[in-house]
Parts: structure tokens; C-alpha cells; sequence
């Protein structure tokens, strides 16, 4: 270990171990895992504190100190730029003024974050800042949860060590300390400077990840008193125009009353980058949960900080401003489907879970989740859009819960607001499915159906919706299945099936069922006293909704024929056998390309297309 004592200092210095001759202001120099050692074992702390020259060798297992350092550094947010934002939250829990203000400067290679409130001494840093997982945050106060923010800015420092350095001025207006830590190319004897420093930029980052960190050497300065923090991150990895976006796109939402963040003095979070839109801020009430003495002090120490915000609409007036969810401020996962904002600004109380860049579901979670739902809900009631735009909310609503919220609360919200937002009977069906659905029931259905328009919309509506098996059973009277030759046969008054048959490969064993509209609610009594006990249904009886114009359509168990489709009962000219026959392969699975192919190449129709065939009699080309 190399530690030296003193007054004076400025905090600078270049990037060499060993300590100039009549630096007195040099407190400690040397590996940085080494400053971590004296921090975690009480003596040698007490005694670098209390200035002492000699300090007693930490028993601290170096190899198991260096492997948790290792993890905590490597380990990977969702954004490699997410350790600013690690920055920014802790500046933001410092600063204690009627307005705190977090500075944030960016040039090329280097972010400097500043605040003028609560710094450290030495005592503080040593414990705390230093000490992965060591924190004084207040559980659903502060935005810092794990003291683990310091040590994610090294990251920086091992994907491109060469370029990086990171250099912190802090004091607690009794003290001033500086802070500098830096990346040596190979790890070496920190009171001499290695032979291998001039090896080739890239080298270093092919070894191992715990070498480049057992390399991470720091300096521990006393300068004069101040109050507030500085730190500053060199790397070449640091692009200003991208820094900027993403610190714009993560922050822009961070409410203003934590902290006003300036970037390179214009502020983010003040709402001029957002257009338009409704915010909303709601205090939202957890259900009461069993608790332990532990749980209920928390819960007394949250006291009011449940306090949510949404933004719903709206636009961003920068390309990187999205829909997307944030705890704190911190932008975790966003939502591009959605052309309009929908920004979620949860509660302090509201955790992370140890990856850090996800939220952790949990009672605080769901309610805040669930009071965003019923506030769409009292939108759409207070807005009297129609039926698109609800149709939109909808989608919406569930593109958020898969894509941003973890499904949290929906399904206690699901069924509330389809009633609020679809209205009653709607059915979902998927986007490819809706043509032949509209072309088999006809026009008149289409207020019916919910069509939506993503894969993360269709899952989370699925299972909380009536789908398209109760759409045509509600909408149709289908008959026992049969196959499609014994049809044929038994109902020689429908002029259609023998062409179908034709058509078909195997009509003996494809299973289709004939099917009809239902009678309508108004008129369906004197409907069915007007027709004969056992006579076939009345497919032009007035209290029927008229057959869309394709009069087939395949389901995953059979395969449905209209027998009240004029195509079917009395095929009379080219649109009937078209009609028939795309249907037909459409409903068996023929391939689309498959299907136009064939009508384009096929045999040329004439009128002799619409007679019946003779029994084993097909044309060339398989047209009957």
C-alpha cells in the first residue's frame, strides 16, 4: 500500500504512481482497490482519517475484494451512457437549496456534472463513496439507492482505458478533497511507472476485465475547504452531439422541483422540450400489505412520497425525445410504437432492482401502474372522442404494459377499460385476419372488431377480450361439421358446392360446416314462425344481415360456407366463380402468390365455367 500525508495541494497532478518530492498534500496514492481495503476495515480507516503516517495492512482477501469490484464495474447498463445519468441522480440527492441546480457541462471526450450542495470529507468518502453497495440514501426520499454510482463511471475507464480519467472535487464546507482515478494500460507497482505504458491504445483492453480493474490506480488529495461536488469523466468514448441527446432524452422528464438540470447551461427538465400534451400529477394509494415491524417503519418513513406524474400526448421537439417510462426521472425502457408521448415519472418509493435499469415490480409498482390505466380511462370519458381515437387509447394502453410497464396492473385494469374504451361487444382480431373476416360477415360488422396494431397490443389484449371463434359464433348459425362431399350430396339445392368440390383436393375428408346470419333480435320471432318445422333455413328472410362477398372462410377446425351467399346457392356469372373459387384456396391455405398465379395463367373462363361437372370430370389447371 502507498499512503502519504500532509497539507496542501490542488488535486491535479499527471497520471505517474509515484508521489513528487514535497507533496505534502497527498493523502493516499496507489491501487485503487487498496483505498477500498483501508475503507472496509475500521482501524486502518480511523487512522488515515486521523492523519496518521503508519497504517496497519487491512486483512482484507484481495482476490475476493478484486472480483466484487470487477462485477460492480463490468456490470452492464441498458445505455453505456446510463453511469451520467448515475452522476446527475447523485448530484440531484445532494443539492438541499429551495431550487437545486445540477450543472452539466459536455465537450468532446469529457462530462462534467456539478452541484453546490451537500459534499463529503474524507470519512464520507472512504465509507461511503468508495464502498460498493454502502449508501446513506433514504429509502423513497433519495434516487440513489445502492451506492453503486461511482464505481459504474469506471466502466468507462475499462472499455477504453488509455482515454479515461476521472477526477472528483468535493468538501462539506469544513473540508475540500479531490479525487482522481485513472486507468494505467497494465498493471504495475504504483510507486514507479510501468514499463509497458507506451503499449499500443487497444492492448489493454484484450486482458481480462479484473486486471484492467486491479490497474484502476487513484489519489486522495486535501485541498482548501468547499461546499458541493465536481466530478469530471475524460474518455474518448464520450461523443458530445450524442451525449447531448441522450442526457436530453433520459432527463427531460426529471421533475424540476428534485432539480433543475442544465446542460451546457440551457435547462432539460422544464418542460420546453415537450409540445403539447396533458400532465398530470396524482398521489397514489398502495393497498396495505402485511408488515413486519421493518416494513411498516419504511412505510412510515415514505410518508407522502407516492406522488406520480403522467404526461399523456403531446410530442417531443427533438428526435430523441420518445414515449417512455422513467423512475426518477431515469428513462428505463422506451416505447417507439407510440406516436404520442406517454411519459411516467414514478415515485422515490418505487425500487430498482439490482440491474439497475429495470423497475422492480412490486405493490408501490403496480399501484402507480394501475393509476395511469384509470387515468386514460378518465380522458377518453372527459375528451367524448370516438370511436377511433379510443380505439388508439387502447392500443396504447397496452403497448405500454408490455413494452414499459411488465404487464404490472393490468389485468386488474384490463376489463375496466375495454368497457371505458372499447365499448361492449368488441372482438379482437389480428390485423391479417380482418379482410377475410369483413369479406365473409360483411360490411356491417366492422364495428365490432378491434384490430390491433402491434404484437406487444395483440398479447396483452388477448386473453381479456372475446376473439374471433365468439365473433362468428355470435355473429352466424353454424351447422354440425361434415364433410364436404357429403354436403354437396345432401343439399343439391346449392348450386356452389359441386364447383367446390372441383375444386377441392380431398373432398372427403375436408370438413367444412354450412352456415348462415342469425336473426336479427327485432325480428326473429315473426322469422322463424314463417318457416316449416325441419325446412331448411331462410337465407333471404328480411331478419337477416345480408353475406359479405366472399363466401367461404377457413378457421383452425373447418372450413365455414355461406349457404345464404348468392355464390353458393345460384353461382350465375364470372364475379360468383371468382368469388368461389379464391375463397375456397384462400380458406384451404392456398399461398396469395400461389392463388393470383393460378387465375392469371388458368384457363380462360367462358360460360361453360358455371355448369356443374360431371361426376370425376376437372379441367386442366384444376378449374371446374
Amino acid at each position: 500500500m502507498h499512503a502519504h500525508y500532509g497539507a496542501g495541494g490542488d488535486g491535479g497532478g499527471d497520471r505517474r504512481a509515484a508521489p513528487l518530492p514535497g507533496d505534502a498534500g497527498l493523502y493516499f496514492l496507489g491501487a485503487l482497490h487498496e483505498l477500498v481495503a483501508v475503507g472496509l476495515h475500521r482501524p486502518a480507516l480511523e487512522a488515515l482519517c486521523a492523519g496518521q503516517r503508519d497504517l496497519a495492512e487491512p486483512p482484507i482477501d484481495r482476490a475476493y475484494l478484486l472480483k466484487i469490484l470487477d462485477e460492480e464495474i463490468c456490470r452492464q447498463f441498458g445505455h453505456p451512457l446510463r453511469p451520467l445519468i448515475e452522476l446527475v441522480l447523485n448530484a440531484a440527492d445532494a443539492a438541499r437549496a429551495p431550487q437545486p441546480v445540477v450543472d452539466v457541462a459536455v465537450t468532446d471526450g469529457r462530462v462534467e456534472v456539478s452541484d453546490a450542495g451537500a459534499g463529503m470529507g474524507l470519512r464520507a468518502i472512504l465509507s461511503r463513496l468508495l464502498i460498493p453497495f454502502a449508501t446513506d440514501k433514504r429509502p423513497g426520499i433519495d434516487l440513489g439507492r445502492f451506492g453503486v454510482g461511482f464505481f459504474s463511471v469506471l466502466g468507462l475507464g475499462l472499455s477504453d482505458p488509455e482515454s479515461f480519467s476521472l477526477h472528483v472535487t468535493t468538501g462539506d464546507g469544513v473540508e475540500g478533497w479531490a479525487i482522481r482515478v485513472v486507468a494505467w494500460p497494465s498493471a504495475g507497482d504504483a510507486g514507479s511507472a510501468p514499463a509497458s505504458v507506451s503499449e499500443e491504445p487497444g492492448q489493454a483492453r484484450g486482458r481480462a476485465s479484473s486486471e484492467l480493474t486491479a490497474a484502476l490506480m487513484c489519489s486522495v488529495r486535501r485541498i482548501a475547504p468547499l461546499l458541493g461536488t465536481r466530478v469530471r469523466v475524460t474518455s474518448a468514448l464520450l461523443e458530445t452531439a450524442t451525449v447531448r441527446a441522450y442526457l436530453r432524452d433520459a432527463l427531460h422528464f426529471f421533475p424540476a422541483s428534485r432539480a433543475l438540470v442544465l446542460l451546457d447551461g440551457a435547462a432539460v427538465n422544464d418542460g420546453r422540450l415537450i409540445s403539447g400534451g396533458q400532465l398530470i400529477q396524482e398521489r397514489v394509494e398502495v393497498a396495505p400489505q402485511p408488515t413486519g415491524a421493518a416494513a411498516l417503519e419504511a412505510r412510515t418513513h415514505l410518508g407522502d412520497a407516492l406522488l406520480a406524474r403522467f404526461h399523456v400526448g403531446g410530442r417531443g421537439l427533438l428526435p430523441s425525445i420518445s414515449a417512455a417510462t422513467f423512475h426518477a426521472g431515469v428513462k428505463v425502457d422506451a416505447c417507439l410504437a407510440l406516436a404520442e408521448l406517454a411519459l411516467i415519472d414514478f415515485p422515490a418509493a418505487v425500487e430498482l432492482t439490482e440491474g439497475r435499469d429495470a423497475l422492480k415490480v412490486g405493490p408501490e409498482f403496480t399501484a402507480v401502474a394501475t393509476a395511469f390505466y384509470r387515468r386514460l380511462i378518465e380522458l377518453a370519458a372527459a375528451s367524448g372522442e370516438g370511436r377511433r381515437t379510443r380505439d388508439r387509447l387502447a392500443e396504447m394502453a397496452a403497448q405500454i404494459s408490455a413494452l414499459m410497464l411488465q404487464s404490472a396492473g393490468w389485468d386488474e385494469v384490463a376489463l375496466d377499460l375495454a368497457r371505458a374504451l372499447l365499448g361492449p361487444g368488441r372482438c379482437m382480431v389480428t390485423p391479417e385476419r380482418r379482410e377475410a373476416l369483413l369479406g365473409f360477415l360483411g360490411p356491417s360488422v366492422a364495428e365490432r372488431l378491434f384490430v390491433p396494431e402491434s404484437f406487444w397490443a395483440e398479447r396483452e389484449w388477448q386473453p381479456h377480450l372475446p376473439g374471433e371463434r365468439e365473433l362468428l359464433e355470435d355473429e352466424l348459425e353454424i351447422d354440425a361439421p361434415e364433410t364436404l362431399s357429403a354436403l354437396a350430396r345432401r343439399r343439391g339445392d346449392l348450386s356452389g358446392l359441386p364447383l367446390l368440390v372441383a375444386r377441392a383436393t380431398s373432398p372427403h375428408t375436408t370438413m367444412v360446416a354450412l352456415c348462415r346470419s342469425r336473426l336479427l333480435p327485432d325480428r326473429g320471432a315473426g322469422a322463424a314462425a314463417r318457416r316449416a318445422p325441419g325446412a331448411p333455413p331462410l337465407p333471404d328472410a328480411p331478419g337477416r344481415r345480408p353475406a359479405g362477398p366472399l363466401p367461404c372462410l377457413g378457421t383452425r377446425r373447418l372450413l365455414l360456407i355461406r349457404d345464404d351467399s348468392a355464390a353458393v346457392r345460384r353461382p350465375s356469372g364470372w364475379s360468383d366463380w371468382y368469388a368461389l373459387r379464391a375463397a375456397f384456396d384462400r380458406a384451404s391455405g392456398v399461398r396469395e402468390a400461389d392463388l393470383e398465379r393460378d387465375l392469371i395463367v388458368g384457363e380462360p373462363v367462358d360460360g361453360t365455367a358455371f355448369a356443374a361437372p360431371r361426376p370425376g370430370e376437372r379441367t386442366s389447371g384444376g378449374e371446374p
